[in-house]
């Protein structure tokens, strides 16, 4: 179900619209610097979901790492294209959930701490834990 939702997500990224009008103006309302993401220190860095793929929290990005998929890039690319892109996140000093709306397309995280080391991800089939890299 995540494998088809970040699929989706690629998809939208790459669908652009063209205008025929040359009216520059509507150019200077696209978000460059919106911070879409606010992980707590707590989840910041690599987190290992299998031997061969896992997340990356950042300060300011959510990365599945093994595709190298940015979601702040899906993001600025889908509200570069005039779609919507926001992220609403709920941050606990044990839970960081959020909600990624990318255009058409929507996904849902849950990710609970359970210590320094590891997390689980709550993804509504089974709680997978993931070790700290």
């Amino acid at each position: 179900m995540k494998h088809l939702f970040l699929t989706a997500l690629i998809a939208v990224s790459f669908i652009s619209c063209s205008n025929s009008d040359d009216d520059s103006t509507s150019q200077q309302n696209i978000p460059t610097t919106t911070q879409y993401f606010h992980p707590p220190t707590w989840i910041q860095g690599s987190w290992k979901v299998s031997n061969t793929s896992y997340y990356k929290f950042t300060n300011d990005d959510f990365i599945y790492v093994i595709n190298g998929t940015s979601y702040k890039a899906i993001l600025a690319q889908t509200a570069s294209n005039g779609q919507t892109a926001k992220v609403d996140e709920t941050i606990t000093d044990t839970d960081y959930n959020f909600v990624i709306t990318a255009g058409a397309s929507s996904g849902s995280y849950k990710f609970k701490k359970v210590s320094s080391t590891q997390i689980q991800w709550l993804n509504g089939v089974n709680n997978i834990t993931l070790d700290k890299e």
